[in-house]
This record gives C-alpha cells, sequence and structure tokens, in this order.
C-alpha cells in the first residue's frame, strides 16, 4: 500500500518551517521510494479517470503524452496503436471534443493523415501531465508488450 500525502507531509515534517529540510542517506532514499509512489499512484488515478467516461478522451490525452516523448510527430494511428483500439473510428469523436476544446493541436495533412500535438500553450498544467505520463504510465501497447516478453513470445 502507498503512502498518503498526509502521511508523507508528516513523516518527513514538510510542513514544520522551524527546521531546516535536510535528508540524508537511508532517510533520502525513503523519501524518493515514497514521493514517486505518489506519483505512480497519481498515474493510476488518470489511468481509472479515463476509462470512466465513453468519450475516451482522457485516453486520447494520455496516449499523446506517453508519444511525445518518443516520437517527434504522432499522428491518430499511432494513438489509437498505443491504445490498442481496433478501430480509429472509435476514437474520432475524441479527437474532435479534445481539437474543439482546446486541449490539441491537429495539424491536417491530408484527409486522413493528421499530426496531433498537447496544447501546452493553452493549457500549461499538461506540462506536468506530461512528465507524469510520460514516467509512471504503462499504455495499452506497453503493457501487451510486456505480456509477451514474459510468455516468451
Amino acid at each position: 500500500m502507498g503512502i498518503s500525502f498526509e502521511e508523507f507531509i508528516q513523516k518527513y515534517n514538510i510542513d514544520d518551517f522551524t527546521k531546516t529540510f535536510e535528508l540524508k542517506g537511508q532517510e533520502k532514499v525513503n523519501f524518493y521510494n515514497d514521493f514517486n509512489e505518489m506519483i505512480k499512484s497519481i498515474a493510476r488515478i488518470f489511468d481509472k479517470l479515463t476509462t470512466i467516461a465513453s468519450l475516451r478522451g482522457g485516453q486520447v490525452l494520455m496516449s499523446l503524452a506517453k508519444l511525445e516523448k518518443t516520437e517527434s510527430v504522432i499522428n491518430k494511428t499511432d494513438i489509437k496503436r498505443s491504445l490498442n483500439i481496433d478501430r480509429l473510428e472509435k476514437l474520432l469523436h475524441a479527437f474532435d471534443y479534445l481539437a474543439e476544446n482546446n486541449y490539441i493541436n491537429i495539424e491536417k495533412k491530408t484527409s486522413k493523415f493528421h499530426v496531433v500535438k498537447l496544447n501546452e500553450k493553452d493549457n500549461p498544467d499538461f506540462i506536468l501531465f506530461r512528465e507524469i505520463i510520460q514516467k509512471f504510465w504503462i499504455s495499452p501497447e506497453e503493457e501487451e508488450k510486456r505480456v509477451n516478453k514474459w510468455r516468451g513470445m
């Protein structure tokens, strides 16, 4: 079980402004591990929240944020593949919704090919969102590759 935000603050006396915040040795390692565990929990929460709505817009945002670390050009098919979705039609409504609400930028190349990017200019919180997702979220495609590797396929 992970550590809660309140437990984290109490454990390391972060809210005590009378002392200097210093960590040494094993305590520093424990701090980093606890902090990492909290961030992983946040990524799991993102994952759960994005599966609630049938719109799949959250899943598209998470996949796009994950792909931006490894891909210089991302199109809708890349996101479909990352989410292990069989048909692009299942995501078209999500792309339209995200573009209309200024969450993503779509640069149309042809009628079938679109370059997609997170709109971090209008949504500065997406910078932190992207960093958390890139480090901690495991996309369905990555999960499938991990399972197949474990199976020896």
